[in-house]
């Protein structure tokens, strides 16, 4: 993972699926609220002392634009019926309840005109987080905190990314054999056989399972020559599978740049096409490739992108994130992170996985290149919960840590990273421009993460009624060190034969919750109290009853009270309910409120429509 810079000055895109036009509101724009209570307090500061300076700044609306809860209801219908047929599926597959909710709502098309009247275009727009960001001035920045539609306005982070070894710099050449792929069990892996038996990929292909079928989104920094070199050029990518978020363009190669081969190189991984000389982990998977990065060495922006390249990730239906980006802070910047954010909450970007996985997208990052630096820590997103997102680490050919890999625990003390595989002496393909060549040796968590997350899109073809948390939990429960997990390859090194073999209820399977509503939705609370069912599934270990608690929040995301904690036994239902009232005992009002049962890191979700 190379470090990033500062973007080039052309024209940004705004995702489309972001501006999808609907009916405009009634706002107005003039403030009705103290612009002091949504700026934020270091930012308002920064910009004190330099007026003149530029900004990049995520402003967050207070709301989608709906006007009660009959329109959001009305909004929420059309976006499950504008839902892509293959996120649907996925959707459905993964058990993703509600299958549509707020987050799903394009941001209000008149806010972000507005915007662009007060503060320019934006350069980057999030649905999920119904933010956009913009450049400003900070003398400009009190009047943006002011308009009646926004409820903040927060600095973009300033993000490093950490680097990858560059490789030797003689490129090997191996001779090219005059066949193409064939069957699963004929395959000759070439230079990557070493690299992929150690986790046992070969045994999966053996078994059948290549990664048909699976659609697999790559962010990364750039894609130069991979319709040219010898082990790509066979793999089609469409246009509409290919965007570059940094130039606006439906095309992720830009030979005349710099740098932008890292994406090529993390692809080679996977989808290697070339038997008898370089093979990939899911050579038969589909692939949208997604360029959310630039070569250099800081940006405040990197990780707006990479939100933009998982909604878009979504909305095409991909059943997997590969990303081998892994982000953290230095000191000087407004917003700085430090390793107690390092919680699988806080960043935007590990934010965005979290939505991602929510959404049932299999999302497998790097842990980062921090290992022998004195922020040894793991990067986000990385620190995301390991059933919603699993962190990669990297050993050496004899299975030895790598020095470099970055390690946890994560900031509140969870198993970090989840599994791993070589990062050491991997096999690259050289995109320089020429048909073949291939770097023999090189090194990075960048390179070990594509080799699990070609595994994981096997198994998702070869166990179609997965959910992506159990793939996860099934390479936990399989790997090298799975009964002794540390903090320096967590689980162990990834076994795929094995993992092909688990099963539902395995030794390490826990009690899973069980969460559904037992009132009409929307429901008025003249009727009566909102009711829900609560219950567990045991594992295989069996189980003596969860400790769990009920959570209500609304729209903003503002815990509004805790109706009910107690003790859920497992194989049969409580009965819960929410009489609509917050923690002071007042009514909380009508609109969009979650509810979200949760048992440890174990969570499930509702969406509650409250009539007036």
């Amino acid at each position: 993972m190379r470090s990033s810079a500062s973007r080039s000055s052309g024209t940004h895109w705004v995702p489309l699926f972001c501006l999808s036009l609907l009916g405009l509101p009634r706002i107005g724009f003039a403030a009705t609220s103290p612009a002091s209570m949504a700026l934020d307090p270091a930012l308002a500061a920064a910009a004190s002392q330099a007026p003149d300076d530029t900004f990049s700044v995520w402003v967050s609306f207070r709301d989608k634009g709906e006007q009660g809860p009959a329109d959001l209801a009305a909004r929420l219908s059309r976006a499950e019926a504008a839902l892509s047929d293959r996120s649907r599926a996925r959707r459905l597959r993964a058990g993703v309840r509600p299958l549509v909710d707020q987050r799903d709502l394009p941001v209000e098309v008149a806010y972000l005109t507005a915007l662009e009247r007060s503060a320019g275009r934006p350069i980057a727009v999030s649905r999920w987080l119904n933010q956009a960001a913009v450049r400003v001035t900070g003398a400009r920045l009190p009047a943006l905190a002011a308009l009646s539609f926004v409820s903040a306005v927060s600095p973009v982070e300033r993000v490093l990314r950490a680097a990858d070894s560059p490789g030797s710099a003689t490129a090997v050449f191996p001779p090219a054999p005059p066949r193409a792929l064939a069957q699963a069990g004929a395959v000759d892996y070439g230079l990557m056989s070493a690299t992929l038996s150690q986790i046992g990929v070969p045994l999966v292909h053996n078994a059948g399972y290549t990664g048909t079928g699976i659609l697999v989104a790559v962010l990364d920094d750039g894609f130069n020559w991979f319709t040219k070199h010898e082990a790509l050029r066979d793999l089609v990518v469409p246009s509409q599978r290919q965007r570059d978020f940094v130039r606006g363009l439906s095309d992720v190669q830009d030979t005349t740049a710099a740098g932008m081969n890292h994406g090529t190189q993390v692809l080679g991984c996977l989808a290697g096409q070339k038997s008898g000389t370089y093979v990939g982990a899911a050579f038969a998977a589909d692939y949208a490739l997604a360029r959310t990065e630039v070569d250099a060495t800081e940006t405040t922006q990197e990780m707006l992108y990479w939100g933009m390249g998982a909604e878009w990730a979504d909305s095409l239906g991909a059943d997997l994130i590969s990303s081998s980006l892994a982000y953290t802070t230095f000191d000087g910047g407004v917003g700085s992170y430090t390793y107690s954010d390092m919680n699988g909450h806080t960043t935007i970007v590990s934010r965005a996985a979290e939505i991602a996985a929510a959404k049932g997208i299999l999302v497998v990052n790097a842990v980062g290149n921090y290992g022998g630096s004195t922020w040894h820590y793991l990067a986000a997103p990385s620190d995301v919960n390991g059933d919603s997102v699993i962190a990669v680490g990297a050993v050496d050919p004899a299975n030895v840590p790598a020095s470099f890999s970055s390690y946890g625990p994560s900031a509140d003390g969870r198993i970090k990273p989840d599994v791993a595989a070589r990062g050491a002496s991997v096999p690259l393909v050289l995109a320089n421009g020429q048909p073949q060549g291939y770097i023999p040796d090189g090194a990075g968590t960048s390179f070990s993460t594509p080799q699990i997350a070609g595994l994981a899109a096997c198994l998702l073809q070869a166990h179609p009624n997965w959910t992506p948390r159990e793939v996860a939990r099934a390479l936990r429960a399989t790997a090298s060190q799975a009964d002794h997990a540390d903090n320096r390859v967590g689980y162990g090194v990834a076994n795929g034969g094995a993992a092909l073999g688990w099963t539902l209820g395995a030794p390490d399977s826990p009690p899973v919750l069980q969460f559904a509503l037992n009132s009409p939705n929307p429901r008025r609370l003249s009727q009566g109290p909102i009711t829900f069912v609560v219950g567990a599934t045991a594992g295989n270990g069996g189980c003596n009853g969860l400790n769990a608690v009920l959570d209500i929040y609304d729209i903003r995301g503002r815990r509004v009270g805790r109706p009910w904690a107690g003790v859920i036994p497992c194989g049969l239902g409580l009965s819960v309910s929410w009489d609509g009232r917050d923690r002071e005992g007042h009514p909380a009002g009508s609109g969009l409120f979650f509810a979200q049962l949760r048992s440890g890191s174990d969570h499930a979700n509702l969406r509650l429509i409250v009539l007036p």
